[in-house]
């Protein structure tokens, strides 16, 4: 698999420039910003002629690595390291999703401070409530609410990065997000992909038409399917001569076990709400009696929607945390761009002394590799039943 790594402007994802990159690496996980590295070597005339120092400015440039048309990673770049011994510089950056860690949720403020109510972002029925008059029903879908914030984002002037929103889903769920918080867009994008049914949320590179530019097509998954996957499902087999695969891995962590858990919520609007569920699987199995708590609902304030974060938290509480990880030969199928984080794929497993043989079926939280792109690294988790 080869790699092409280029710098770009990143408020307008033009001015690319090709970089001759002595290493790198690059990841993409489900549903955070995943991140990508490469280092140059000053000796070298042609990245000399780039003035990396200035056209590569942390902040204002991206990182963009790609395999032919498909991107694997891009997004802003947070770091230079300069090492005057060896003359090289590297550039350090993650995901678009990172950019929106540096975003507040508010819209565009016009004078006032974030402690007037107005700069509150609602997504909430009418109300007639003389303290809290509210005359528009903003209630929007999850996948609405997460297109609808980095749109506000993006309606800052200098705010409006080269992200291709989706058309929005209706829908009745609703949030109220207080301006005083100062939470990150990145934050609130986080917890709406963690609530029970939650959408997936990506920011995924690609060329403009022109070929001139780099813009993020957001995606985000619906409320009848709020998972984003490919309906192809790739085969890797392991303990086959000659096969693909290497190095497996399976870790098992029994840390987040919860026969019972709470959620508490309501303090953004001066309540105090709590919820609890209990799931009998493991007691009924001779598991002693665990707990688990969500404290960090503070936004929360419908109870349905408390509980439903309380019932996905003893949910994910029933069994321990199987991850699986095996490195791959991109240069065989399935190739790398046939299966990205998100995606199911199948692990066809025969004469190992830990798994069973047998077939798997997996999905894909993360992958990685490097820029000589001999190896893709897959990590992976059981499908959630």
């Amino acid at each position: 698999m080869s790699t092409t790594w280029f710098i770009g402007n990143l408020l307008t994802g033009r001015r690319i420039q090709t970089l001759p990159v002595l290493n790198g690496s690059w990841s993409e996980v489900l549903n955070a910003d995943g991140d990508l590295s490469c280092s140059v070597s000053m000796r070298n005339p042609q990245v000399r002629r780039l003035g990396l120092r200035e056209s590569a400015i942390p902040g204002a440039s991206f990182l963009a690595v790609f395999s032919e048309d498909s991107g694997l990673q891009a997004g802003p770049i947070w770091m230079h390291d300069w090492d005057d011994d060896t003359q090289r510089l590297t550039l350090t950056a993650s995901g678009m999703w990172s950019y929106f860690d540096h975003r507040m949720v508010l819209p565009v403020l016009a004078g006032r401070l974030p402690t007037d109510p107005t700069t509150n972002t609602r997504f909430t029925d009418v109300s007639v409530d003389p303290d809290d008059v509210w005359p528009t029903d903003t209630r929007k879908s999850l996948q609405g609410m997460a297109r609808a914030l980095v749109a506000q984002a993006q309606s800052w002037t200098s705010g409006n990065v080269p992200v291709v929103l989706p058309a929005e889903i209706s829908g009745t769920n609703e949030r109220l997000y207080r301006g005083a918080d100062l939470a990150t867009v990145g934050r609130r994008l986080r917890e709406l992909s963690q609530v029970e049914g939650g959408p997936d949320i990506r920011f995924s590179p690609r060329f403009t038409t022109d070929r001139l530019g780099v813009e993020w097509v957001m995606e985000i998954g619906s409320p009848t399917q709020p998972l984003l996957f490919s309906p192809q499902e790739p085969v890797f087999n392991y303990g086959l001569p000659r096969s693909s695969v290497s190095r497996l891995r399976v870790q098992v962590d029994g840390r987040e076990l919860a026969s019972q858990a709470y959620a508490a919520g309501g303090r953004a609007v001066d309540q105090s709400l709590m919820a609890v569920a209990t799931d009998p699987t493991l007691t009924t199995a001779g598991f002693p009696v665990l707990e688990a708590a969500d404290a960090n609902r503070v936004t929360v304030s419908e109870l349905p929607t408390l509980q439903g974060h309380a019932n996905e938290r003893v949910m994910r509480g029933r069994l321990p945390v199987r991850s699986i990880s095996f490195d791959h030969d991109p240069r065989v199928r399935p190739f790398v761009g046939s299966f990205r984080a998100g995606d199911f794929v199948r692990l066809r497993v025969r004469d190992n002394s830990y798994l069973d043989d047998g077939e798997y079926r997996l999905r894909v939280t993360a992958r990685s590799s490097d820029a000589r792109g001999r190896r893709v690294s897959l990590y992976l988790q059981p499908e959630v039943v």
